[in-house]
């Protein structure tokens, strides 16, 4: 009877908080989203050489199996976002008929579950999904091959060289130590109340709290990528996979770890 209240409650505030069941839109304006209408754009302020996007490089669907899963993961490389989903009706009866909490997103959300594309961070030649889930928490567990459980597509941000590898790099370390798996995911941050910190500057900032979406938004951040739709700070703002891959942005200067802790211009 617990689970079944926590996922009845937490369906409708995910309704509220992220408006259209499918694409993520409005229904009516959340206090986030009133905020950010008056903040700049980062992409407006940058010059135009600054300005970053992402664009839709693949498609995988799992109809066509595990020679479709092989084409589309090779056409992958570091940097790309993975956006998954699953059938309307089939994620539905997972959260309603199963309880699996991890159906909410896919149910009312067009995609539930982001991954980032990234090196190993042991500097092994090998291609892992960094994120962050219910189950373990901040990650890089699992790898390309085990990206055919659900359909995706993938988005690849133009002018990934100008981001800061090394910093990049420093977050996921710092990120996977403090968090303590599975109890450390943001609940409420996944309903859209009190997101984890999305502008991280120095080693400090990194905390936990984190979602799949919310953890790549910090990340990028962290590493000298600042997503127009992730400028508000208000509480009550659900950040989806979809508004993170949709979304434009700008390619910041950052200061170097050591700057940033010893205050160093």
């Amino acid at each position: 009877m617990r689970d079944l209240t926590v996922i009845c409650v937490g369906a409708i505030c995910l309704i509220c908080t992220s408006g259209c069941l499918i694409n993520d839109s409005a229904i009516i304006q959340k206090p986030a989203w009133v905020e950010r209408a008056f903040l700049p754009r980062p992409s407006r302020l940058a010059e135009a050489e600054d300005r970053m996007e992402f664009g839709l490089v693949a498609e995988y669907r799992r109809r066509t199996g595990e020679e479709g899963l092989r084409k589309k993961t090779a056409l992958l490389r570091e940097g790309d976002l993975i956006a998954a989903r699953l059938g309307k009706v089939e994620a539905g009866m997972d959260l309603f008929l199963k309880w699996q909490k991890y159906a909410a997103g896919y149910t009312f959300l067009k995609y539930g579950h982001l991954d980032l594309v990234m090196r190993e961070p042991s500097g092994e030649d090998k291609l892992v999904l960094f994120t962050c889930n219910g189950i373990e928490g901040v990650n890089i567990k699992r790898q390309l091959h085990d990206l055919g459980s659900r359909d995706w597509d993938a988005y690849r941000m133009k002018g990934w060289g100008r981001v800061n590898i090394d910093r990049l790099l420093e977050f996921v370390r710092i990120s996977i130590v403090q968090e303590k798996g599975g109890a450390s995911y943001g609940d409420l941050s996944s309903l859209g109340f009190g997101n984890a910190n999305l502008k991280p500057r120095t080693q400090a900032d990194i905390g936990g709290g984190y979602t799949c979406s919310t953890v790549v938004a910090a990340a990028l951040y962290y590493a000298g990528v600042e997503l127009d739709k992730t400028r508000g700070s208000s509480q009550l703002d659900l950040v989806s996979p979809k508004q993170i891959v949709t979304s434009k942005g700008r390619f910041t200067a950052i200061q170097t770890s050591k700057e940033s802790q010893d205050g160093s211009p």
